[in-house]
């Protein structure tokens, strides 16, 4: 699996949910009422999560074909549970797709710090195991990008902080999809396939991840805010095949991004983003003591 057949795959079934009314292979929803239009069964696919378990899937393979044992994937391969919850500072949270440790073994912790203190909960791993889960969170943005930018710059300070705060050491990796242009939601309404005229800020994006992608390694207190790595899938879903931008260079032939664009897309691609976070993990954790994927 590749980062274009994902993108085709959202494109598919994106598309049917809006001129057929088809999800998951219905035409009804969890209550076994019609899907009144394309709109509708649209909004019921994205809150379905298949879409974004396509990313999820590809974030597992990419693991397996970069020699991470499979046993150690969570959720496992074609399965979205059980996932692993971190415990960081200020919360506990469900991480995406992990990798668990090998040579340590998980510790159940009363929790004794930050805002959850008193509050009888436990850490289910402990500090050690914690601190060396390799942790990946996948999100997609399809609509509504100018008006919720900022909740999703905001959070993603605030999870990378989280559990960094409280594991410097930690190996955190984000994968973001965004579309070039956005499906039009009153076309959708007629079951129609169109797109809105006005173009996603691709700049904007693509300075926000750059500037979260990478920590300084020799100074692990600092920028814990920044995740080890980003990746940033920019897709163009217009075509008879979706398009999916791996640098800049493309877009600018497209008009995409301004000829004086100078940030490079290539450095948020797929293509070596899992070789990367497992390069910084091995750094980290050396083979010669536990952790080591």
């Amino acid at each position: 699996m590749n980062i274009d057949q994902v993108a085709n795959k959202m494109k598919r079934d994106l598309e049917l949910a809006i001129t057929d009314q088809i999800v998951d292979g219905s035409k009804v929803n969890k209550k076994g009422k019609l899907f009144l239009n394309g709109a509708e069964a649209k909004q019921s696919l994205i809150r379905s999560s298949k879409l974004i378990n396509y990313v999820h899937e590809f974030v597992k393979h990419e693991l397996i074909r970069n020699n991470v044992e499979e046993s150690l994937i969570f959720p496992p391969l074609g399965q979205t549970k059980p996932e692993i919850k971190l415990t960081g500072m200020f919360k506990q949270k469900d991480q995406d797709v992990c990798v668990k440790p090998q040579g340590v073994l998980p510790e159940r912790t009363l929790i004794e710090w930050g805002p959850m203190i008193n509050s009888g909960l436990y850490c289910d791993y402990g500090g050690i195991y914690s601190e060396r889960v390799l942790s990946i969170n996948v999100r997609s943005q399809l609509s509504s990008l100018d008006k919720n930018s900022d909740t999703l710059f905001e959070r993603m300070f605030a999870e990378a902080l989280n559990l960094h705060e409280l594991y410097p050491k930690i190996v955190m990796g984000e994968v973001y999809v965004i579309p070039v242009y956005e499906y039009d939601d009153q076309a959708m309404i007629n079951n129609q396939v169109k797109f809105k005229s006005r173009r996603t800020n691709l700049e904007k994006y693509i300075n926000f991840f750059y500037y979260l992608s990478g920590r300084d390694e020799q100074d692990l207190e600092e920028d814990k805010q920044k995740y080890e790595r980003c990746a940033l899938v920019i897709i163009d879903f217009r075509g008879d095949q979706a398009k999916v931008y791996k640098n800049t260079a493309e877009l600018k032939a497209r008009g995409l991004v301004r000829n004086d664009f100078e940030v490079e897309l290539a450095e948020l691609s797929t293509d070596k983003f899992i070789e990367d976070l497992l390069l910084i993990y091995n750094n980290r954790f050396p083979k010669r003591n536990e952790g080591n994927l």
